[in-house]
């Protein structure tokens, strides 16, 4: 045993000083270029960012398959900088397709490359922990981690980061909840890919059981979201939003993301299983609809999962380190555990808050993503994002347990739940348009706390969002008073 780690650890260091040489040579190579200098040199500042943390992992054989994806990127980017060094080898390496989107596609790739090496070295880190806590004379100590901070302007789309070496030298930070990486083949033994628990934009979700021991519960029952191959640079976005985000967020109300898998082209993320669907489910009664659920006959379940999920978004928004913004708020994308708790999901889209720029209308993206009926208009016309932005796509979702409707009625934006709705809650006629599914008739308390509840979602949706609407800490404020009526009744 005691050679076989040595083994590993020597073929580790091997790999690493492979890719600080490869990082050396392509620095070396950028300079006699002639030929595509802004794009190389531009790949050069990529590259020597990576040199700094590659010397600081840790020589565990945990490392070395994502270090072998790094290793055949640089590779590639090296081969892209040497056919610059002359017109003929240029035209002849890069054929019809265009230069700088070959130069953008290597660049995102030792982007995505790096994530996937922060996932490695944290799920080492806490087995190493586990060690640690199993057998106290344990020395394995971490040294380092990767954090991944936001340059100013960042987005998925972008995909602009930096990296920083962390010092790391108290093993008992790291929680055994951190996410670990998962073969495909162990996915495919927990899922066999049989029942599918839904589908989005980026992907199919399955449903599943480990067939191992998992953060010491054997048998856990996961979703599994497979990651579309058509769309790889869509893929390789959502898969580092996703993880990057989700992996370091800590929250009741918010799931956790457990492992990963980045074997060769497959890009999966597994998360605990919801076991009650999602709340669009229990509100619009999809799928053969449990009506009996008490999220369909209950105001004080309702509230209480709207409460939650006001929780989540204002740690997201003021709690979380870095401080992000959801981008994609919707019914379907809050889910409900096997004690009808509610959970926000679907951070593919997400983004880091750059610093300083809610004070100038919020930054700059260069897609406008989300569910259609849930978008706040003026990021949609403005291409700019804030958490304003998620305030107003909440605000859609209050509207929507209030009413039990869709949030786009005719699947045209004529049809938007927004128009239909705010002028009778501004015209004090909450009753007309409330969902009789809870109550036919509310009592005196429970409207008391709707017409709250109506309000809050008025402020919500004002078309202009800088100072006009609600921050979350008052929306939270709002319903948490709501359900103490409700529960006052």
């Amino acid at each position: 045993m005691a050679l076989a780690v040595v083994g590993d650890a020597a073929a580790v260091t091997q790999l690493i000083g492979q890719a600080i040489g490869l990082v050396a040579m392509i620095i070396r190579a950028v300079k006699t270029a002639h030929q595509n200098r802004l794009e190389c040199q531009h790949l050069a500042c990529s590259v020597s960012t990576v040199d700094g943390v590659l010397s600081n992992l840790p020589r565990d054989q945990e490392m070395a398959p994502p270090l072998k994806v790094l290793n055949n990127t640089l590779e590639e980017a090296h081969r892209m900088v040497i056919a610059c060094q002359n017109r003929g080898a240029v035209s002849q390496f890069f054929g019809s397709r265009r230069h700088a989107d070959c130069f953008n596609q290597v660049n995102n790739r030792i982007t995505s490359d790096i994530v996937i090496l922060n996932l490695s070295l944290n799920s080492y880190m806490a087995r190493q922990h586990f060690n640690q806590v199993l057998h106290p004379n344990h020395i394995g100590t971490p040294t380092a981690t990767i954090a991944m901070a936001p340059w100013p302007g960042f987005s998925s789309g972008s995909l602009q980061t930096q990296l920083v070496v962390v010092s790391q030298p108290q093993v008992s930070s790291i929680s055994s909840d951190n996410p670990r990486a998962l073969t495909w083949s162990e996915i495919a033994a927990a899922t066999s890919f049989a029942v599918e628990l839904g589908r989005g934009n980026s992907g199919r979700v399955y449903k599943g059981r480990l067939q191992f021991q998992f953060h010491f519960h054997h048998g856990t029952e996961v979703a599994v979201k497979v990651l579309e191959k058509h769309r790889r640079q869509g893929m390789e976005d959502a898969f580092m939003a996703e993880s990057n985000i989700l992996s370091g967020l800590r929250h009741d109300h918010i799931v956790r993301v457990l492992g990963w898998c980045a074997e060769q082209e497959y890009r999966m993320l597994v998360y605990e299983h919801m076991g009650n669907g999602t709340f669009r489910d229990h509100l619009q009664h999809l799928g053969g609809g449990p009506s009996s659920s008490p999220v369909t006959t209950s105001w004080e379940k309702r509230v209480e999962v709207l409460l939650g999920v006001a929780r989540a978004i204002h740690y997201l928004h003021r709690g979380a380190d870095p401080l992000v913004i959801h981008r994609n708020v919707s019914s379907s994308n809050i889910l409900l555990d096997a004690n009808w708790t509610p959970r926000l999901s679907g951070f593919g889209s997400a983004v880091f808050q750059a610093a300083g720029v809610e004070e100038h209308g919020g930054q700059l993206v260069e897609e406008v993503v989300g569910t259609p009926g849930y978008i706040d208009p003026e990021y949609s016309g403005t291409h700019r994002v804030s958490t304003a932005s998620d305030v107003y796509s909440f605000g859609v979702v209050v509207l929507e347990a209030l009413t039990g409707r869709p949030p786009d009625i005719y699947g045209v934006t004529l049809g938007l739940l927004v128009d239909s709705v705010l002028p009778s809650v501004h015209n004090g006629k909450l009753r007309d348009v409330l969902d009789g599914h809870p109550a036919l008739q509310p009592t005196s308390r429970q409207l008391e706390a709707l017409d709250l509840v109506a309000y809050t979602a008025s402020r919500c949706l004002c078309p202009r969002g800088q100072n006009r609407r609600l921050a979350m800490s008052d929306v939270v404020a709002n319903l948490h008073r709501a359900l103490q009526i409700i529960r006052s009744n």
